[in-house]
C-alpha cells in the first residue's frame, strides 16, 4: 500500500505543478513584467501541449522500466520547478513550462497502469483511486497552500517548495517501488489510432471533462453572479469543494459497479448540481450544498475515465491511458474556451446550460461504449 501512496504523492506534486500559476497569477505577472493573461497562457498552453504530446511520448518511452520512468519524471518536475523560481524572463518561463508539459502527459498516461501492477489483487478502480487521491488532495489543499506560500514568502518560494517536494518523492519512488520492466516495447501509433476503442476513449473523456470545466473554470464569477456570494466566503466554498472531493475520490474507488456507470452517474449529477446552483439565486444557502455535491462529482470525473480506459483496453493499459490523457487535457482547454465565450456573450446561467448540454452529449456517447464491453 505504501508504494501506491508514493504514487499518489507524485500525483499531488504534478497536479500542483500544472496549476501553480493560477494561485500565483498576479504575483507572477508583476515579477515577470507581463499581463495576468499571459500568465494564464502558461496553464492553457500547458494543457493543449499535453493533449498533443501525451500519446506519442508515452509510446516513445514504452520501453523504459516503469519505476525508472516515474523517478525520471518526478526528477524533471523537481528540477524545472526549482529552476522556474530563478527565472526573470517570461520566454524562459514558458520554455520550462513546455518541458514540464512534455513530462506531464507521460506521467498521467503511466500512473494508473503502474498502480494496477503494484496492487494486482485490488480492483482496478480501487487501485486507481488510491493513486489519484493526490489529485483530490492537491485541489483541496495543495493549491491554496501554494498560494499562501506565495503571499508570505513570494511566488518564487512556492516553486522552490514544490520542486523540493518532487525531488523528495523521487527518492521515495526509487527506494520503495520494485523494478517494473516494460510490458511492451514496440507500439505502432498509426495502428493505435485506427483502433475504434482508443478513439472512443479520447472522445468520451474530452466530452466529460469539457462538460465539467466549461463551468468549473468560471466557478468564482458564477458564485458571485448567481447566489451573490460575498467575496470573503468564496475561498471557504472552494475549500468545501476540495475537501469533499477527497471523500469523493475514496467513494469512486469503492463503488460496486463499472467505471462506465460511474461516469454516467457523474454526468447526471453534474446536470442536477447546476440546477442547484441556479436555484441558489433564490436560496443562497443552496450554493453550499452545491459545492459539496460538485466536489464529489469532480472526484468521479477525475477518476472515472482512467479506470474506464483500463476496463475497455486491459491489454493496452498505457496506450489507453495516453488517449485518456489526450482527451482530458483537450477537454480542459475546450471547456475553458467554451465557458469563456458563453459567459462573456450570454451570461452565467447560459454557462451552466452549456455545461449541462455537453454532459448530455457525453451520456449519449457513453452508451456507445457497450459495443466495446463497457
Amino acid at each position: 500500500m505504501m508504494r501506491i501512496v508514493m504514487l499518489s504523492m507524485g500525483a499531488f506534486v504534478w497536479l500542483v505543478t500544472e496549476v501553480l500559476p493560477i494561485g500565483l497569477l498576479t504575483d507572477m505577472a508583476a515579477g515577470l513584467h507581463v499581463s495576468p493573461g499571459r500568465i494564464g497562457l502558461l496553464v492553457t498552453g500547458y494543457a493543449w501541449l499535453v493533449a498533443l504530446t501525451a500519446i506519442p511520448l508515452t509510446l516513445f518511452t514504452s520501453g523504459l522500466d516503469r519505476r525508472t520512468l516515474m523517478a525520471m519524471l518526478l526528477g524533471l518536475a523537481g528540477v524545472m520547478d526549482v529552476a522556474c523560481a530563478f527565472v526573470s524572463h517570461y520566454a524562459l518561463m514558458a520554455a520550462m513550462r513546455v518541458a514540464l508539459a512534455l513530462g506531464h502527459g507521460i506521467f498521467w498516461s503511466t500512473i494508473a497502469g503502474v498502480a494496477v501492477r503494484l496492487a494486482p489483487h485490488m480492483p482496478v478502480a480501487r487501485a486507481t483511486a488510491w493513486a489519484f487521491t493526490g489529485v483530490a488532495v492537491g485541489f483541496a489543499g495543495g493549491i491554496p497552500m501554494a498560494a499562501a506560500i506565495g503571499q508570505w514568502l513570494g511566488w518564487r518560494a512556492a516553486f522552490v517548495v514544490c520542486g523540493i517536494a518532487a525531488l523528495a518523492i523521487m527518492g521515495g519512488v526509487l527506494a520503495l517501488l520494485p523494478p517494473l520492466p516494460s510490458q511492451r516495447r514496440h507500439l505502432d501509433i498509426p495502428a493505435l489510432l485506427r483502433q475504434p476503442v482508443l478513439r472512443y476513449i479520447a472522445v468520451l473523456t474530452a466530452l466529460v471533462v469539457s462538460a465539467h470545466f466549461t463551468a468549473y473554470t468560471y466557478i468564482i464569477p458564477l458564485l458571485s453572479a448567481i447566489p451573490h456570494t460575498p467575496e470573503r466566503l468564496v475561498p471557504l466554498l472552494l475549500l468545501i469543494y476540495g475537501a469533499v472531493g477527497i471523500g469523493g475520490n475514496w467513494l469512486g474507488g469503492h463503488l460496486p459497479w463499472s467505471a462506465g456507470r460511474t461516469i454516467g452517474i457523474a454526468m447526471i449529477a453534474l446536470m442536477l448540481s447546476h440546477v442547484l446552483l441556479v436555484a441558489s439565486g433564490w436560496s443562497p444557502w443552496l450554493a453550499w450544498v452545491d459545492m459539496a455535491v460538485w466536489g464529489i462529482i469532480a472526484a468521479l470525473i477525475n477518476l472515472g475515465p482512467q479506470s474506464y480506459a483500463i476496463e475497455l483496453a486491459p491489454h493496452q493499459r498505457e496506450a489507453a491511458c495516453s488517449f485518456c490523457v489526450t482527451g482530458f487535457n483537450s477537454g480542459i482547454g475546450a471547456g475553458a474556451l467554451c465557458g469563456g465565450v458563453v459567459l462573456s456573450s450570454v451570461g452565467p446561467c447560459a454557462v451552466l446550460a452549456w455545461s449541462a448540454g455537453l454532459a448530455g452529449v457525453a451520456l449519449a456517447v457513453l452508451r456507445m461504449g457497450r459495443r466495446y464491453g463497457g
